[in-house]
């Protein structure tokens, strides 16, 4: 057993390997070891190997589950190693000593997951691969859970961004990649390859050519390629359900780095919760399905106006029918996930459970996609005419429906409610199998007739506690007490002797037996008919899984809509008005998060106004700490991803101009793994920035600056105000305690100036968290210290030191003086050439070749003079 457990290992590599052996999975030397450990488990000896104890432990087969999520979580992977054969036909082929042969059966990685208790419900689970081939840079992602398959075109400087919108369980990548720091793992790079990833896209979809899905490129090509050879070497060659991949553009959402997702918490806050985060102030959806298209929605706001303007109108719609609203969320509340269920059936471990939610849930769209085409009917546009504002809602309504043979063959063939496990048999319906029929009626009447055996045996002996029992070792036998057994011992008594146990003694009798046979043959053959029904209904569903996914994805778009029509009207959020050119003006803007956090204190949120134009389009704000400007610089980039996601914005008004990047730069924390101070990770934040932001982007800046000397931190800031104003010239919110660049108003026409006002009342602060126009009049930092609990007289000693700095700043014109006197950033640029070095030119003008030895000194004495 140990020869074959340790050649099962060497093919699980660096997986940790559960051996079945019975009802338990077992695990030895190391792997014992960890898996007790992060598992808290007892750990245990099982014989010896090289003159040492082998440590093991185990865990039951039938709640292995629950171990695995466990250790998938803890990050390890784990190797399933099961029987292949049965022990009948182990004894059949080496005798009753042979050992029944196992093989590893699947890979269990974080990204490769299926089961319903291994998976959040309302996350997707993308396993993602990175290709490189001819210079190009492309990802391929995949959640098996539910057949999506993307393809997404990046470049090396989109790559994470690309990555932290999909926040992958796994990451994979050849050997050899420029990018394994941000993998979970490498593999060989022959699989990167991208003709055989062409070759094996054909094969998977049994088509001649790839240009019915798009046109992919190399690096595309070798990412499926490595992915899929990824799937199917931890499948053990039998692929998951794939739907056709889906070409991505980076361009095709608004992009928006690792860095900025963090700061803004979209999806997950800092510390990686989702309660807290943006997702959880806006969903209110039902169904786990839509819970995962919303965060996609949010994880990748649109950038395609029409686009977003379909999502808006069906918004719209839900809106203001509260009746129709209502109705879909309820029915959508009753229906199971048919994605997943689906997924489990593609992946081969599906139960008869999951049929009956692909009937339950297809029946329930139908039902869904027939009120809808009712509602439908009356605005359906003639040919050639005008859309309507109904357009995404007319494209989803055909969709949920077309399954009425699969609905009518499950509803026919399975119970009503069908179990998890198959083993035991039950879930055919009665009347969809004349022979199944005939085969229960069999072993009901064998039982029956054991019961009659039963009342006869007791008639006979006269033993009224005497009971016909079943077990899986002696089949069914007769028990009764020990103190009465002897008189059935007698050799004329017609009974056999099997077990003596602990108080009871245990028969057999020639009629039982004859008895027993009928009841066990029937159920054997019931139990394979059944099997062979599941096969079959399951292979009817798979014929139609890209139509089933058409609908679960239907279903999924309804209720994100519904929720986050839900959400508007519980908040009293608006429609944003979407224009083509760059502006951003929010009337009444709000935080979402940060006002439901007030909600349950029973505060109020001070709402502000954010217009941003053309004429002026970057705010400097001013003003103390915890007086609101952060939550100022976030609400608005919130509002700006809701609204390009297709959602209300929670404003009073709102006219947006489409944004292509969004950048934050609003806090920072040291990374000490690479080495970056918090000075450093915010300066790296703010030069990608600068790279990279265009007219059409966004930007919020916090504080830039400050995580060093005042006159650097000043010089940064003043600098970074300037290029933001005149190279990238983007739509800008910057933050700031330098009073000083409030005179850059007077020569940036495009910059203005705004404050959080406060007030100081009797010795106290009073935050007003209002946004007003003009620079604050100072900065209250003493007054937020004493609201922090500063003692009395660190404050006294802080009040004297800042009266002799502020009479210093007086005398001298304070840290900015002479700055007035600067040319702008660009005009800068052009006067200031750098300074001439004549030992460069000398030594540049010298022709090396040409030189004597002479000629050599004379020059390298000239050089020295020159230094």
């Amino acid at each position: 057993m140990m020869a074959q457990y340790l050649a099962l290992k060497a093919q699980a590599q660096d997986c940790l390997l559960f051996y079945r052996m019975g009802d338990f999975f077992e695990m030895f030397f190391e792997d014992a070891k960890i898996a007790a450990a992060c598992l808290d488990i007892a750990l245990t000896a099982r014989g010896e190997h090289g003159g040492a104890a082998i440590p093991m432990c185990g865990v039951p087969v039938h709640s292995a589950e629950g171990y695995l999520a466990r250790l998938i979580k803890a990050g390890h992977r784990v190797a399933i190693a099961d029987q292949t054969e049965t022990p009948a036909e182990a004894k059949k082929r080496g005798g009753s000593k042979a050992l029944v042969a196992r093989g590893i059966i699947r890979v269990v990685t974080a990204g490769t997951l299926t089961e319903e208790a291994l998976l959040d419900a309302r996350a997707a689970n993308w396993c993602v691969a990175i290709g490189e081939a001819g210079g190009g840079v492309a990802l391929a992602a995949a959640d098996i859970s539910t057949g999506r398959f993307e393809l997404i075109e990046t470049s090396a400087a989109s790559l994470t961004t690309e990555l932290a919108r999909l926040n992958p369980a796994e990451t994979i990548a050849a050997e050899d990649s420029a990018f394994a720091e941000f993998t979970t793992s490498l593999r060989p790079k022959p699989g990167f390859d991208s003709v055989r990833g062409e070759a094996r896209l054909r094969d998977l979809y049994g088509v001649a050519t790839l240009d019915g899905f798009g046109q992919f490129s190399r690096a595309a090509l070798a990412a499926a390629g490595g992915l899929v050879a990824y799937l199917g070497h931890n499948a053990k060659g039998a692929l998951p359900f794939l739907r056709p991949p889906v070409l991505r553009l980076s361009a095709q959402a608004m992009a928006i780095d690792a860095a900025t997702r963090e700061s803004l918490e979209l999806t997950a806050t800092t510390s990686g919760s989702r309660k807290g985060s943006l997702l959880d102030a806006v969903d209110r959806t039902v169904t786990g399905a839509g819970a995962r298209a919303l965060a996609a929605d949010i994880g990748a706001p649109l950038v395609d106006r029409a686009a977003i303007e379909a999502r808006l109108d069906l918004v719209q719609l839900l809106c203001e029918d509260s009746g129709l609203r209502e109705s879909l969320r309820a029915t959508l509340r009753a229906l199971p996930d048919i994605g997943r269920a689906l997924g489990r059936l593609a992946a081969g471990r599906g139960s008869p459970r999951d049929l009956g939610q692909l009937r339950d849930g297809l029946d329930g769209a139908w039902r869904l996609g027939e009120k809808l085409e009712d509602l439908l009917s009356p605005v359906r546009p003639s040919p050639g005419s005008a859309r309507t504002g109904m357009e995404l809602l007319t494209d989803l309504a055909p969709r949920l429906r077309g399954h009425g043979a699969l609905i009518d063959l499950l509803t026919r063939a399975l119970v009503a409610s069908p179990p998890i496990d198959a083993s035991d048999g039950g879930y055919i319906a009665p009347g969809y199998d004349a022979a199944l029929d005939d085969l229960r009626d069999a072993g009901a009447g064998g039982r029956r007739a054991i019961a009659a055996l039963e009342a006869d045996y007791r008639a006979r002996t006269g033993i009224a506690a005497l009971k016909i029992k079943h077990n899986g070792v002696l089949g069914y036998h007769i028990e009764v007490a020990a103190r009465v057994a002897d008189a059935l011992m007698a050799p004329d008594s017609g009974f056999t002797h099997r077990q003596t146990l602990a108080g009871v003694v245990r028969f057999n009798a020639p009629e039982l037996h004859e008895v027993a046979v009928k009841v066990s043959q029937a159920g054997a053959h019931a139990l394979a008919a059944e099997a062979a029904h599941l096969e079959d209904l399951t292979h009817a569903a798979l014929d139609r899984r890209e139509a089933i996914a058409a609908t679960a994805d239907a279903l999924a778009r309804l209720d994100a809509s519904a929720g986050l029509a839900e959400r508007a009207c519980e908040g009293g959020w608006v429609r944003p008005t979407l224009v083509d050119h760059a502006c951003f003006d929010v009337e009444g803007g709000r935080h979402p998060v940060v006002e439901d956090a007030l909600a349950k204190r029973g505060e109020r949120f001070v709402a502000n106004d954010c217009k941003l134009s053309e004429d002026s389009r970057l705010w400097l704000v001013t003003g103390p700490n915890m007086g609101g400007k952060s939550t100022f610089l976030r609400q608005n980039a919130l509002i700006a991803v809701l609204a390009q996601a297709g959602s209300y914005v929670p404003a009073s008004a709102a006219t947006l101009g489409l944004v292509d990047r969004l950048f934050s730069r609003v806090g920072a924390s040291d990374n000490l793994a690479r080495g970056r101070s918090t000075f450093m990770v915010e300066m790296v934040e703010t030069a990608a920035i600068l790279a990279q932001a265009t007219p059409r982007s966004f930007v919020i800046l916090d504080e830039v600056g400050r995580g060093t000397s005042t006159y650097d931190g000043l010089a940064i800031a003043w600098a970074v105000v300037e290029a933001i104003h005149e190279d990238n010239r983007c739509r800008c919110l910057f933050a700031t305690h330098y009073h000083e660049l409030t005179r850059l108003a007077e020569r940036c026409e495009a910059l203005s100036l705004h404050h959080v006002r406060a007030r100081e009342w009797k010795g106290d602060l009073v935050l007003l968290h209002e946004v007003s126009e003009g620079p604050a009049d100072r900065s209250y930092g003493l007054a937020v210290a004493r609201l922090a609990g500063l003692s009395p007289a660190t404050l006294a000693r802080a009040k004297a030191v800042l009266a002799k700095l502020e009479a210093g700043r007086a005398k001298t014109g304070g840290i900015a003086a002479g700055l007035d006197d600067l040319p702008l950033f660009a005009t800068a640029r052009e006067e200031e050439p750098p300074p001439a070095d004549p030992v460069r030119e000398t030594l540049a003008a010298i022709d090396v070749d040409a030189l004597t030895p002479r000629d050599a000194l004379e020059q390298l004495y000239r050089l020295k003079g020159l230094l």
